[in-house]
């Protein structure tokens, strides 16, 4: 127990370690940055898909729309002088909140099993991408809108992709920090192994199932509000086309998928790949989708429980 113990805090600090050090050796290489900062938000927004889907079993497919609510109101805020950026960030971050236990609360008390309640949020994706484009008075229609000049604080220091790169990074390793505490020293962890492993069972046990997703959608949402301020922010340009479902949604379940669901370090193993490989692959076009589908299929048929789980069996057992 000990062991393990020091094991994950060993992996704590040596992914924060990297996140820190990688971004210096490529400082003087703009494009790199910017590649790595949207691997942090993509971490960022697989965590959040990983929590739900991962922990609770609550397929959630408006991921691109939370992240896109929390970024047109940010960027609609902003723009308009509603109020500064950081209550702007906030009121995303409690709007999307919101909407994402409404969800789950509706899923929960109708007993939606999972894949009802997919189709329940697709529904969510849809009306959101209409109602972007049909206010294009407000949202700028399908050409969206710039917002430019926000302040970072001392991070305006920083080349630009740099002071996002660690507005994302810093994160993600809270959410990792928080995930690792909930996991291992609550009782929330516990909850959370029972459902992964017999939702029935864990209900005979004595746990509030219906609680426990709620709650998680509650504060899952909210997160993926926050970092969807955070995202239209650093991309300047808020248009639908940045949230849509093969924007975000499909990237984020595969990375959670890839990585290892319900794991701690899945997200930022799957993110890291699939940034790696979408850029050596770029050169291909279109058929760079075809080769994303043949290799979910070899992962869900040889590593279903993701490459972290993999690493952890197979090759580092000894270490775990």
């Amino acid at each position: 127990m000990v062991r393990a113990e020091s094991t994950r805090l060993i992996a704590l600090i040596v992914l924060a370690v990297i996140y820190g050090l990688v971004p210096l050796v490529f400082v003087n290489t703009p494009y790199v940055i910017f590649i790595l900062s949207q691997m942090a938000f993509f971490t960022a927004f697989a965590y959040g898909f990983n929590f739900l889907f991962g922990y609770t079993r609550q397929l959630f497919l408006c991921v691109g729309a939370f992240i896109g609510i929390g970024a047109y109101i940010t960027g609609i805020s902003i723009r308009d002088g509603l109020m500064g950026s950081v209550e702007a960030v906030l009121l995303s971050t409690a709007v999307v909140g919101a909407i994402g236990w409404v969800v789950s609360y509706l899923s929960v008390r109708r007993k939606l099993v999972v894949i009802f309640t997919g189709i329940f949020t697709l529904a969510i994706t849809l009306v959101f991408n209409n109602l972007v484009i049909g206010l294009a008075n407000v949202t700028g229609g399908e050409t969206g809108f710039r917002i430019r000049g926000v302040s970072l604080g001392p991070l305006d220091a920083l080349p630009y992709n740099l002071r996002y790169y660690y507005v994302a990074t810093l994160t993600v390793l809270a959410a990792t920090a928080i995930a690792y505490y909930l996991l291992f020293y609550t009782r929330t962890g516990y909850a959370y192994r029972c459902i992964t492993d017999e939702e029935v069972s864990a209900e005979l046990v004595g746990i509030n199932v219906s609680r426990v997703k709620t709650l998680t959608a509650l504060f899952s949402s909210a997160f993926l509000g926050f970092t969807g301020a955070q995202y239209g922010l650093f991309s300047q340009l808020i248009a639908p086309s940045y949230f849509a479902f093969s924007s975000l949604d499909i990237p984020a379940q595969i990375i959670v998928i890839l990585g290892g669901r319900a794991t701690l370090l899945g997200p930022h193993i799957g993110s890291a790949i699939i940034a790696v490989v979408n850029e050596a692959l770029r050169f291909l076009g279109p058929l760079t989708q075809v080769l994303y589908g043949l290799t979910l299929i070899l992962l869900l048929a040889f590593f279903r429980n993701g490459i972290a789980d993999f690493i952890k069996r197979k090759i580092f057992s000894w270490f775990f």
